[in-house]
């Protein structure tokens, strides 16, 4: 399963073309990089937001300060006043004087009553009415928030645990004192103690990538406990710009990469490639475009391909005119060994006619049949030449039978040849055994005094086919001169061997058969 996987992967990987491969191999490269990259981003941003988180829950000790301050202040000034009271006589107008400087020594608004020694109820601010405070702690002292939380009620008491002073703030005037200009206020905060609460600000809202964070400050000796609840953001713009800009980098360097290596490399080895492969020698000369490459390289490749296709040009030419002076030779051996073959036919014709015997002139006439043989076989080999088709046995054997008959003995002068030859060509040597075959057969059906001779080409197994020549005088057991019998048998046996096949015979009908090797069939 794996070999075949990686033969897929191995196929696939080499179909690509070299520009997508160069970019799979620039990002592969630059990724570890921009991996570690990234992470370097990640945890930056979070050691950011990781401070930023320790910067916001800082404020918390600033706004406990405050409230811190208050208090104290508040104590401090509400102990002097009512020692003031304590030490006025009872029709004394101090009290609203000492009202007027404790709202105005205050950070933030009240409202407060003052008492004397004995607990009674001196002075208070205009409309308020203190309420009963709780115990006092072991400094004299007591911090309670109102049961609707609106309200926070810091009360004193002298050494005898008897009221001296009351003062109250509102959960208005806490917020307002509690928050610090120039900072966000999208955040809660709220004051506990008693097991009361006062929400002094409720602007937080959880969103979705935000966290939300809380802590909590003690106010007036952990007495009362002051929490702040709020959204520390991960993640900024910024952030998310440092983080991205690895992978904007890796692929900006791998679309980078691939542009100069596909377009000033590739492209014009692409534009080279499409002209070479569209020239042809002798038709046009090779005219490359211009190159927009800053490679060198490239454009001597190009005027070394437009050297190496001059020179072809130039080699073509020479080869055809060498081709063209071969041709030249090759008609003029012809044409002379189709004279020498004439002169030794007609010299024969020659000898034959000023013969004594009639034995000599059918001696120099069959010497003279073969000779037509090999000239028949000559002139359409070298006329098949042209085309380097091979030989074809349809005109050949045409011609051969048309000699054949021209050149028969007075015996035989009405012999008929018939034909049916299929389009078929062979080479040269099958042509002139088969020539020979023809020859010999048709000459000996002449001589035992043949009336017809049938020659059929037929079709067999693909590249071959089956010559057949059938002579009627030559069927059954006719009276034949046993030496010529014999020797006619041994003749045809030795060609069908150089045809490489077996002579088929069927003495019933005169007819004799054998498979040759064809080049190809032509059309009818």
């Amino acid at each position: 399963m794996s070999d075949e996987r990686t033969g897929w992967l191995s196929t696939r990987w080499s179909g690509l073309a070299s520009g997508p491969k160069m970019l799979l191999i620039l990002s592969l490269a630059l990724l570890p990089l921009g991996i570690i990259a990234i992470i370097s981003s990640v945890y930056s941003a979070r050691e950011n937001s990781a401070q930023r988180a320790e910067q916001t829950l800082a404020r918390l000790n600033d706004k406990a300060e405050r409230l811190d301050e208050l208090l104290e202040r508040s104590i401090g000034t509400m102990r002097a006043a009512s020692a003031a009271v304590a030490a006025a006589p009872a029709d004394s107008p101090i009290c609203e004087r000492l009202l007027i400087r404790l709202a105005s020594l205050q950070l933030a608004p009240g409202r407060y009553a003052l008492h004397g020694p004995n607990g009674r109820l001196r002075c208070a601010t205009e409309g308020f009415t203190p309420p009963t405070p709780a115990g006092p702690d072991q400094s004299g002292q007591s911090f309670e928030i109102s049961r609707d939380g609106q309200t926070l009620h810091l009360a004193l008491f002298n050494e005898n645990g008897t009221v001296e002073a009351i003062a109250e703030f509102s959960r208005d005037s806490l917020g307002t004192l509690s928050y610090i200009p120039g900072t966000r206020a999208d955040f809660n905060l709220e004051l506990t103690g008693g097991g009361r609460r006062m929400l002094l600000r409720e602007d937080y809202r959880p969103v979705p990538f935000v966290r939300t964070v809380s802590d909590a400050a003690p106010i007036a000796d952990g007495r009362l406990m002051l929490r702040i609840t709020l959204g520390a953001v991960p993640i900024r713009p910024i952030d998310v710009l440092v983080i991205l800009l690895p992978v904007m980098m890796w692929i900006a360097a791998g679309l980078i990469g691939w542009w100069i290596v596909n377009w000033q490399l590739l492209r014009p080895l692409a534009t080279i490639q499409r002209v070479v492969s569209s020239y042809r020698p002798g038709e046009r000369p090779l005219e490359l475009p211009a190159l927009k490459s800053p490679a060198r390289e490239i454009g001597e490749l190009g005027a070394a391909f437009d050297e190496v296709t001059r020179t072809v040009a130039r080699h073509e030419a020479e080869l055809e005119e060498a081709v063209e002076r071969q041709t030249r030779l090759v008609r003029e051996v012809h044409h002379r060994v189709k004279n020498n073959l004439q002169v030794v036919a007609s010299l024969l014709n020659l000898h034959s006619r000023g013969s004594s015997s009639e034995e000599a002139a059918a001696a120099y006439a069959s010497i003279q049949r073969r000779v037509d043989a090999l000239a028949v076989v000559h002139r359409n080999h070298y006329a098949e030449l042209e085309e380097n088709r091979g030989v074809a046995l349809k005109p050949l054997i045409s011609e051969l039978a048309a000699n054949l008959r021209a050149t028969a003995p007075a015996g035989a002068s009405g012999m008929q040849i018939r034909l049916a030859i299929g389009p078929y060509y062979v080479t040269q040597d099958v042509a002139v055994s088969v020539a020979f075959l023809v020859t010999e057969i048709t000459e000996f059906g002449m001589l035992s005094g043949a009336a017809l001779v049938s020659i059929m080409l037929e079709g067999g197994a693909p590249g071959s086919a089956r010559l057949s020549i059938e002579v009627d005088s030559l069927a059954g057991d006719g009276h034949r001169d046993p030496g010529l019998s014999d020797r006619f048998e041994r003749i045809i046996t030795g060609l069908a061997r150089q045809l490489r096949s077996a002579l088929d015979r069927a003495p019933e009908s005169g007819r004799y058969s054998v498979v040759i090797a064809v080049v190809e069939r032509g059309e009818d």
